[in-house]
């Protein structure tokens, strides 16, 4: 199956692809919607990680609504994606992003 992502979206594409080669594991998957929630429009966060991991693009968007209201990761947690990301480029892709 051919997943098409737009083109303004496939940068986060490849910096999570990078960052997770192997899938976003349970533990990591709030924590990086957490990080990316001030980075981006709450539909275009839950379309990119609905597209990389297979979860239905509803389920995400509330899992986005829920991780910035009730259920908030530990700055460790959220820290330790972080570190993930910055060696797949995320400095860069925030200034591309602004």
């Amino acid at each position: 199956m051919q997943i098409t992502i737009a083109p303004y979206l496939l940068s986060t594409y490849k910096l999570i692809q990078c960052a997770f080669p192997n899938g976003i594991e349970t533990q990591d998957y709030l924590p990086l919607l957490a990080l990316f929630y001030d980075e981006m429009s709450d539909r275009n966060l839950a379309e990119i990680v609905a597209h990389y991991t297979g979860r239905h693009y509803a389920v995400v968007l509330n899992d986005v609504y829920r991780v910035v209201t009730t259920d908030l990761p530990k700055a460790e947690a959220i820290d330790k994606v972080k570190q993930r990301l910055l060696v797949c480029g995320y400095e860069e892709w925030l200034k591309e992003a602004e």
